[in-house]
This record gives C-alpha cells, structure tokens and sequence, in this order.
C-alpha cells in the first residue's frame, strides 16, 4: 500500500462485487497467486472455486516449483473448471521458460485455457532486501512461450513496464498475445500504449487492480481519453469475451 500510495476500505468480497456492478462491470476476474516454494504465502484457490457468485470468473493460481504442480493443475480443471491461470514469475520464483513451467503451460494448451502473467517491475520488494528477480518479467519471454503454446491465449498483466515498447512489439506480432492495463490509471499509462491503441484495439484489456486502484476513478479517466467509442468498447468488454471463449 506504500508503495502504490493506495488507500481503501476493507470490504467483503460481495460488497466489492456489488460496487462493480453498481459501475457497469458485470463479472470479475480473481487472481489468486501460489508462491508457497519461494515465499511461503498462498492466496488460496478456494476463494475462487468455492464461490458460486456467477460475477466471479474463476482463475486459479498454482506453484510451477511445487513438485506436483501439473497433478495439482490437473486437479484445478477438472474440480474448479477455471478459464485460466494467474502466474507471476517474479514472485512465484521461476523463469518463465523454466522446464516445470512449461509443463504447466502444455497443459493449458491443451485445453485452450487462459494464461495470465505478471509483466514488468514488481511492487512487492521494491526499496527491500529480497531475491526477487525483475528480470522474470520481461516480456520477451514470452515470445518464446506463445510459439511453443499457440492454443494457450496469454496476458501479459501492466504491459511490461519499463519494457512496455518490447510487451507491444510482442503482441503485435504473436496472435495469442495480449496486453492488459491494470496497475495504471489511464493518465499514467504509457503515451506509447495509447499512441498504439488503434493498432493494438483486439489486443488491449481493462483491468483495474482493485482494490489498489478505484475502478470509478479509472473508468471515469478512460472515459475521458480520446479514443474512438469503438476501441474504448473493444478494451472495456469485446476482447475480454473474445478472450475467454473456449479454442
């Protein structure tokens, strides 16, 4: 929170559904995250599965270091039924090209499942001691990642920054590639993302990082971008439901 500078109200998981409703946001995506191997915290899956709000769209999260991580996936499909994965190579410890990793993301090819990956510098750790490596969330990794996995639909979550020209470049070259803009609000995202948007209008993706970040304040400042009404439709809802559907 000091690092973002973000202040909020603690509220319950519906009365935070029920304001994005009150916004115009009909369904959500939680992201848990397990980095039980290399920092000993898990925010677990059964926030998400065990939760029957149909606002919810389940993503899971599983440990590539974990020793049964593709048992444990396995286990994900079949008894949660997600439409993706959250990874954060940063805080989860791994390469993104990491042979166990990989093991993980063949499973999701094979079942044309979503892919979400933290991208660029990371917030936790920043200014402290730790072994976080940055370097895990370079973008261009996953060039590497969406030719080996071409049925697996990938996010790079916060378009790379610093290395945001090198996110653009890849999803512009890669048809499974995509760019979400979560963890900025729209005034501080990069001008090159906007100078792109015409460009990049199948390939940008709403997302907030709430509670981080006001939904209302950032769709209040994207409303106000000058953008065509048709690519500001395609970022707020066509591409997530293009996205989301089964290959």
């Amino acid at each position: 929170m000091k690092y973002f500078n973000a202040k909020f109200d603690i509220k319950s998981l519906r009365e935070s559904l029920d304001e994005a409703e009150s916004l115009g946001i009909k369904r959500v995506v939680l992201l848990p995250i397990d980095s039980t191997t290399f920092l000993g915290r898990k925010i677990p899956n059964e926030i998400v599965c065990n939760h029957t709000d149909d606002r919810i769209i389940r993503f899971v999260s599983v440990d590539p270091l974990k020793p049964n991580a593709e048992e444990e996936l396995r286990r994900l499909i079949k008894e949660c039924e997600p439409q993706g994965v959250k990874f954060h190579p940063q805080l989860q410890g791994f390469n993104p090209l990491d042979e166990r990793a990989l093991r993980l993301y063949s499973v999701l090819d094979s079942n044309g499942l979503v892919a979400v990956f933290h991208t660029g510098t990371s917030g936790v750790g920043a200014g402290v001691r730790s072994n976080i490596r940055l370097d895990y969330g370079r973008p261009l990794y996953f060039d590497e990642v969406a030719i080996r996995f071409p049925r697996m639909k990938i996010i790079l979550a916060h378009f790379g920054w610093p290395w945001t020209e090198e996110a653009i470049a890849i999803a512009l070259h890669k048809p499974n590639i995509y760019l979400d803009l979560s963890g900025w609000l729209p005034k501080y995202i990069p001008e090159v993302v906007w100078k792109y948007a015409k460009r990049l209008q199948d390939k940008l993706i709403f997302g907030s990082d709430y509670p981080l970040i006001s939904q209302e304040r950032w769709l209040n400042e994207f409303d106000k971008l000058n953008l065509p009404e048709g690519i500001k439709e395609k970022i707020l809802r066509e591409n997530a439901e293009r996205i989301l559907e089964k290959s």
